[in-house]
């Protein structure tokens, strides 16, 4: 494969890119605003993985500026490093099915228009136009929800895996959750980053891909497993500060593409998932 370049490498994605990409992960973890550190990262890479953003949907409602600067600027620093030192470098950008907002169809097939309703998914379809008038050899991967151990608590499965490991510390006591109405496409982070590997072959058409599943779970579903996973007593509680300004109720793209292009379908059950996710949380808060 050669070296990847991977920005971002050292985030939640990041680490588990590094487990699938093995000796060809090259790491960097400078800022994406500053152009010239990532021209001389670029120079001869192979492939580039741009995951270094602003990924927090949430986040992206308290400081709307530093996301679209992090999600954007970073992602046009990126396409100029490259065109600049390594102009036939294939790109993978990491996108998000969140781009299609409230979709007419769902599962939702790539050619759907986009309709961002947060500040986080209008920041990464500026990205994705962005890629497409590079003239570069650029993959946009729309992943859906993803998760696994090391997740942290930004997002709702990272929250409620460490709240569960604090609450087995204190014997039981009070999940707070934003919520759980909506329902999502959630895949193991091991899996999509198996879909970025597979997408990094020059073999692979260069255009847009759903990382998905093309099913869906309720976010009361979630909970309701990780509550059996725990050791102790636990109650669940609504939270109003953890309820989103807009919600998508819905959201699942179609995995149809990716399959036809690689052959890729998710592997790890979501009970694996968060079983293994709220392990990790556990080695964070240990029972004692």
């Amino acid at each position: 494969m050669g070296h990847v370049v991977v920005t971002g490498s050292a985030g939640f994605v990041g680490t588990h890119l590094r487990a699938e990409l093995g000796e060809a992960f090259v790491a960097f973890d400078g800022d994406v605003l500053e152009p010239d550190p990532l021209r001389e990262a670029v120079r001869g890479a192979d492939a580039v993985v741009h995951l270094a953003a602003e990924s927090s949907v949430a986040a992206s409602w308290h400081d709307v500026w530093h996301t679209w600067r992090v999600n954007v600027d970073g992602t046009v620093n990126l396409l100029a490093a490259v065109s600049a030192e390594q102009p036939e470098a294939r790109v993978l950008l990491t996108s998000t099915c969140e781009v299609y907002g409230n979709a007419a169809r769902i599962p939702t097939p790539e050619d759907e228009r986009l309709a961002p309703v947060s500040p986080y998914a209008a920041s990464k379809a500026a990205a994705e136009l962005a890629c497409a008038a590079s003239g570069l050899d650029v993959v946009v991967a729309r992943a859906a929800n993803h998760e696994g151990p090391g997740r942290d608590e930004r997002f709702a499965i990272g929250s409620w895996t460490r709240q569960i490991a604090r609450l087995e510390a204190d014997g039981g006591g009070t999940l707070r959750v934003g919520d759980l109405s909506a329902e999502r496409d959630i895949l193991d982070v091991r899996d999509v980053c198996r879909a970025y590997r597979l997408l990094l072959d020059r073999s692979v058409p260069a255009r847009t891909y759903n990382v998905s599943s093309g099913e869906t779970v309720t976010m009361q579903q979630v909970v309701e497993l990780l509550v059996g996973l725990a050791r102790v007593p636990v109650r669940v509680e609504r939270d109003e500060s953890r309820v989103r300004p807009v919600e998508i109720p819905r959201l699942a793209g179609d995995p149809s593409r990716l399959r036809a292009a690689t052959g890729w379908t998710p592997e790890i059950p979501l009970e694996r998932t968060l079983a293994d996710t709220l392990a990790a949380a556990r080695e964070m808060e240990p029972v004692t």
